[in-house]
């Protein structure tokens, strides 16, 4: 996700070109849990489904192989070099006739859908915005009884390496302090059920996975090291001991082969930030003969 929220929502990593190609390279490990998690909350082949908090498109490309040729996607965003992103990367598929990207801030979603949606979705948007319970309750509206809404966001205990080993234990350290510089929260998905439950959705489904990996995976290690690229020219300055850790980490440009040469001499693996999705169906309307 990107700074989908209000002008005023506090998203770290800006949006910069090397944050877009973090996000991208975060989907390529997230997405087949985000797949199978909308499969799980009920996303089905016809629907009408609107994707709050696009960015690049990933999780709206995502939705469109699900809902299929009778579906149809709308991803919204307030940044403008991700919808461009988003918009070549669509072109570049074909032209995805099922998806649209349209600027927008959240939760103030005002386009005219031409009624209401099947679904809404998003993945790391609540824990941007400076009230996810006002935005669960204004987004629901937009969702046709019966519909679904799933919202999917990480929970970064435990960001860790096991064994521990000095650099890549440094380098997870550096994030996580970067990530609750400002008071911040280190992830919004164990909270997702409190969020739902306190904007008046039904109890929800929830579901958690993991990734890891180790330097043989082709992911882990490289998002990692793109995550300290891109926190060292947003959060990490605001931190106190952002100094002192970034001389002990060392060059930016030779980290990730490092830490490669790391893990691969102790056989360490990275456990990544689990992703929690919680999703729940809106009630239809009472029928008044029974």
């Amino acid at each position: 996700m990107t700074a989908a929220a209000r002008p005023d929502s506090a998203y770290l990593l800006g949006h910069s070109s090397t944050e877009t190609d973090r996000l991208v390279l975060q989907a390529r490990l997230y997405d087949p849990i985000t797949e199978q998690a909308l499969l799980t909350a009920g996303l089905r082949p016809g629907m009408r489904v609107l994707d709050v908090g696009c960015g690049a498109g990933d999780v709206t490309f995502l939705a469109a192989k699900i809902v299929g040729s009778a579906g149809s996607v709308v991803g919204v965003d307030a940044a403008p070099r991700a919808l461009e992103v988003a918009r070549a990367r669509a072109l570049s598929r074909g032209g995805e006739a099922t998806v649209t990207f349209r600027p927008m801030t959240l939760p103030d979603v005002d386009v005219d859908f031409g009624g209401r949606v099947d679904a809404v979705i998003g993945r790391l948007v609540l824990g941007h915005l400076p009230d996810p319970v006002t935005a669960l309750r204004r987004l629901s509206r937009l969702v046709r009884p019966g519909g679904l809404i799933a919202f999917q966001d990480f929970d970064n205990f435990p960001l860790r390496v096991e064994p521990h080993i000095p650099l890549t234990g440094a380098v997870l350290q550096a994030i996580a302090a970067a990530l609750t510089v400002n008071g911040n929260s280190l992830g919004t998905g164990v909270r997702l059920h409190g969020l739902f439950r306190r904007a008046g959705l039904a109890v929800p489904g929830l579901s958690a996975t993991t990734p890891m990996g180790g330097a043989e995976h082709d992911t882990v290690l490289p998002l990692v090291a793109q995550t300290y690229r891109a926190l060292s020219q947003a959060a990490l300055p605001g931190n106190a001991d952002a100094g002192d850790r970034a001389a002990t980490i060392g060059d930016i440009d030779t980290l990730l082969n490092r830490m490669r040469t790391e893990a691969a001499e102790t056989d360490a693996v990275v456990v990544m930030p689990t992703a929690v999705t919680a999703w729940s169906t809106l009630p239809l309307p009472e029928d008044p003969t029974t």
